[in-house]
Protein backbone atom coordinates (compact mmCIF):
# COMPACT_ATOMS: atom_id res chain seq x y z
CA UNK A 1 0.00 0.00 0.00
CA UNK A 2 1.33 3.40 -0.92
CA UNK A 3 2.08 6.00 1.71
CA UNK A 4 -0.47 8.36 0.13
CA UNK A 5 -3.17 5.75 0.71
CA UNK A 6 -2.13 5.42 4.34
CA UNK A 7 -2.22 9.19 4.83
CA UNK A 8 -5.66 9.40 3.21
CA UNK A 9 -6.95 6.68 5.51
CA UNK A 10 -5.48 8.41 8.58
CA UNK A 11 -7.27 11.64 7.68
CA UNK A 12 -10.73 10.03 7.63
CA UNK A 13 -13.11 10.25 10.56
CA UNK A 14 -14.00 7.23 12.69
CA UNK A 15 -17.40 6.84 11.05
CA UNK A 16 -15.87 6.97 7.58
CA UNK A 17 -13.28 4.39 8.60
CA UNK A 18 -15.97 2.00 9.83
CA UNK A 19 -17.92 2.40 6.58
CA UNK A 20 -14.81 1.78 4.52
CA UNK A 21 -13.96 -1.30 6.60
CA UNK A 22 -17.44 -2.75 6.08
CA UNK A 23 -17.18 -2.10 2.34
CA UNK A 24 -13.84 -3.88 2.24
CA UNK A 25 -15.28 -6.84 4.14
CA UNK A 26 -18.06 -7.09 1.57
CA UNK A 27 -15.47 -6.93 -1.20
CA UNK A 28 -13.48 -9.75 0.42
CA UNK A 29 -16.61 -11.87 0.68
CA UNK A 30 -17.42 -11.31 -2.99
CA UNK A 31 -13.86 -12.06 -4.08
CA UNK A 32 -13.80 -15.27 -2.05
CA UNK A 33 -17.09 -16.30 -3.63
CA UNK A 34 -15.76 -15.57 -7.11
CA UNK A 35 -12.57 -17.46 -6.31
CA UNK A 36 -14.56 -20.57 -5.42
CA UNK A 37 -16.65 -20.50 -8.60
CA UNK A 38 -13.89 -19.49 -11.00
CA UNK A 39 -10.36 -18.10 -10.84
CA UNK A 40 -10.20 -14.40 -10.09
CA UNK A 41 -8.20 -12.07 -12.31
CA UNK A 42 -6.14 -10.41 -9.58
CA UNK A 43 -5.72 -12.48 -6.41
CA UNK A 44 -3.64 -9.73 -4.83
CA UNK A 45 -6.87 -7.79 -4.29
CA UNK A 46 -7.68 -10.08 -1.36
CA UNK A 47 -4.37 -9.35 0.33
CA UNK A 48 -4.61 -5.60 -0.13
CA UNK A 49 -8.18 -5.51 1.16
CA UNK A 50 -7.24 -7.50 4.27
CA UNK A 51 -4.27 -5.22 4.90
CA UNK A 52 -6.40 -2.10 4.52
CA UNK A 53 -8.88 -3.50 7.04
CA UNK A 54 -6.01 -4.18 9.44
CA UNK A 55 -4.71 -0.64 8.98
CA UNK A 56 -8.17 0.82 9.59
CA UNK A 57 -8.63 -1.27 12.74
CA UNK A 58 -5.20 -0.18 13.98
CA UNK A 59 -5.96 3.50 13.43
CA UNK A 60 -9.35 3.24 15.15
CA UNK A 61 -7.78 1.48 18.14
CA UNK A 62 -4.98 4.06 18.39
CA UNK A 63 -7.56 6.84 18.48
CA UNK A 64 -9.56 5.02 21.17
CA UNK A 65 -6.45 4.61 23.31
CA UNK A 66 -5.52 8.26 22.86
CA UNK A 67 -9.00 9.33 23.99
CA UNK A 68 -8.80 7.06 27.04
CA UNK A 69 -5.38 8.42 27.91
CA UNK A 70 -6.54 12.04 27.72
CA UNK A 71 -9.65 11.21 29.77
CA UNK A 72 -7.47 9.59 32.44
CA UNK A 73 -5.18 12.62 32.52
CA UNK A 74 -8.16 14.94 32.94
CA UNK A 75 -9.45 12.92 35.91
CA UNK A 76 -6.12 13.32 37.74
Amino acid sequence: MKSKDKENIKNLSDAELRVQASDLKKQIFQLNFKRITSPIENPVQLRTARRKIALINTIVRQRELAKEKTAAEVKK
